[in-house]
This record gives C-alpha cells, structure tokens and sequence, in this order.
C-alpha cells in the first residue's frame, strides 16, 4: 500500500487534521507519515545566523509538534512515521509526496482567516495543483 501523509503546521487544525489521517490510515490499513516543514521564510529576509536559529527552533517545534501527532496515532492503536523536511513549503512538500509515492495528503484548512493562515479558496487552489503534480489525492479537512 501507499502511503498516506498528514502535513501538519500546528494551529487549530492540527488535531482534526491529524484525527482524519488517523482514521483513513486505520481504514484503509495504511502506513501513515506525519509531516512538518520547516519553512523559515515566513518572517522575509533575515540575516544568516537569524535564519539559522529560527530554523532550528521550527525545527524543534515541528518534531514536539509531530511527537503529539505520533503518540495520538499510538493511543488508536496505529504507529505512525515522523518526518521533518526543510525549505518552501509547498515545492518541499510536493517533493515528498513524490519520493514515498504517496497514495493520499492530508491536510487542514483553518476555520478563520488568522494572520499567516490560507484562506479556504487558496487551500483548495493549492491542493488541486498537488493532485496534479503528485498524483496524490488531496484531502482537506476543515
């Protein structure tokens, strides 16, 4: 079987998000790949030593992030991966689907509209153009 990969940011998503994959990995007996990108940019240019610490500290936060994420798979009875990837989010993220040929993303679309979030018109832009690329079915939970 494929994959299925759960990215995840942290925010009010996450945990519907990651219950979702939970759920379809359960359902469809498939291995499950929680995701984090670490993506620094956000905060535009910074200087080199600035971007190599706030790297490093998404970094960490993505794995405590994914470390919640693992051990609620685990409580349902599921083991599930754990992958930290760095650079822009979306190129990164297509890569990855690519590399473990994954059947299914899953991926959480915020119910508002707070600072530094997507709007639901572009999660499901972004994710037509991951079906498209990757092949992979794209499945936003809300």
């Amino acid at each position: 079987m494929r994959p299925i990969v759960c990215a995840m940011r942290g925010g009010e998503a996450s945990r519907r998000t990651q219950e979702r994959a939970i759920a379809l990995a359960k359902e469809q007996k498939s291995e499950l790949i929680f995701l984090y990108i670490a993506d620094p940019s956000f905060v535009g240019p910074v200087s080199e030593a600035l971007a190599v610490a706030l790297t490093d500290e998404l970094t960490w936060l993505g794995r405590s992030l994914l470390w919640i994420a693992q051990a609620r798979a685990q409580k349902q009875g599921l083991e599930a991966q754990m992958v930290v990837r760095h650079g822009a989010v979306w190129p990164t993220l297509e890569d990855y689907l690519r590399q473990v040929n994954a059947s299914t993303l899953v991926i959480g679309s915020p119910r508002t509209g707070a600072p530094h979030t997507f709007i639901p018109e572009e999660i499901q832009r972004l994710a037509q153009a991951v079906r498209q690329a990757t092949g992979a079915e794209v499945v936003v939970v809300k």
